[in-house]
């Protein structure tokens, strides 16, 4: 489901980040509610609407000075339009959100991509404090990625830039995407993909991960703890995908810094993986580059949707 905040104006006026210490202040109302994106967005603003003013509980949307909205696709923050979406709220793209929460809430609206503001969330608040040049890769359902450059989350002129890195392709006979294309980093290894990724394997129908109910990383975990060889191969197969998204982020944007966040960061041993001995393959002319986990993978969305309310519409 896409993500929303209200922002007060005492909170707006503040004019400084929060202390990390006071963080959970300003979360401390939250509720989410089932997404059903192969439905449509439409369909879900009714229960969006009660689900933010069940939170409110009475107060007054008066003392408010905005709302965020993070999108899982590209967005022009500047028309607060959705661009492009697939598979998940196609309907989005001809949507007024804007027209809809000042109709509903008498607010306006602030909306950008989910996965720039997760790193701005995390330059700001969480592990990218001191950075300035970093890339993010969020490892979940799908791919997500972003870029900042001097300090600024990039943008290009369809607000592409950096953001899809996740379809650069990495088989040119590989899997179909959601995109047009095939072989894509995220059609070859994501939690979308992963069902393929084992079905297709010629040893699945003999492996123990071919009885799990729900094929996804938390049962591949637990049979790659078993030794189980396709659970291993299919594995193996993902991280070095997601290793070359890695270093084609790093070739191409020059950072000091690389994020990993996403639900799938929680298998046990992924970073290690991912990270040990990947120095080896960067450009030496590129310099020393750290590769951090998010500090707050859970709350990154909602730290950035934060500083997007309060500037405005800018990150």
């Amino acid at each position: 489901m896409p993500q929303f905040i209200l922002k007060t104006r005492q909170n707006m006026s503040a004019g400084r980040a929060p202390e990390i210490s006071a963080l959970p202040a300003l979360f401390m109302r939250r509720k989410s509610i089932p997404a059903y994106s192969e439905k449509g967005l439409g369909p879900r603003l009714p229960d969006t609407k009660k689900a933010v003013l069940d939170l409110l509980e009475g107060e007054e949307l008066s003392g408010f000075s905005g709302v965020g909205i993070a999108m899982p696709g590209i967005v022009d923050p500047e028309k607060k339009r959705v661009l492009g979406l697939y598979k998940k709220y196609e309907d989005s793209k001809e949507m007024d959100l804007e027209g809809w929460c000042r109709e509903v809430f008498g607010l306006p609206a602030f909306l950008e991509m989910d996965s720039k503001l997760a790193l701005a969330g995390e330059l700001h608040m969480g592990c990218g404090r001191g950075y300035e040049d970093a890339v993010m890769m969020i490892l979940g359902t799908g791919v997500g990625t972003a870029v900042s450059l001097g300090g600024k989350i990039l943008r290009s002129r369809n607000y592409t830039a950096g953001a899809l890195a996740s379809h650069i392709i990495v088989n040119l006979r590989g899997a179909a995407c959601t995109c047009p294309n095939r072989g894509c980093l995220e059609a070859e290894a994501s939690g979308w993909a992963l069902p393929g990724l084992l079905r297709r394997h010629p040893g699945f129908s003999e492996s123990g991960i071919s009885g799990e109910e729900k094929l996804d990383f938390r049962s591949l975990q637990k049979w790659v703890l078993r030794k189980d060889p396709v659970a291993e191969e299919v594995l193996l197969r993902c991280v070095e995908v997601w290793r070359a998204g890695i270093l084609n982020l790093i070739h191409a944007y020059d950072p000091q810094l690389v994020i990993l966040s996403g639900a799938v960061m929680n298998f046990q041993g992924l970073f290690q993986k991912l990270t040990e001995g990947i120095e080896r393959c960067i450009w030496d002319c590129c310099g020393p580059v750290v590769i951090k986990e998010a500090e707050y993978p859970e709350d990154s969305v909602l730290f950035g949707l934060y500083y997007l309310v309060r500037n405005g519409g800018v990150i």
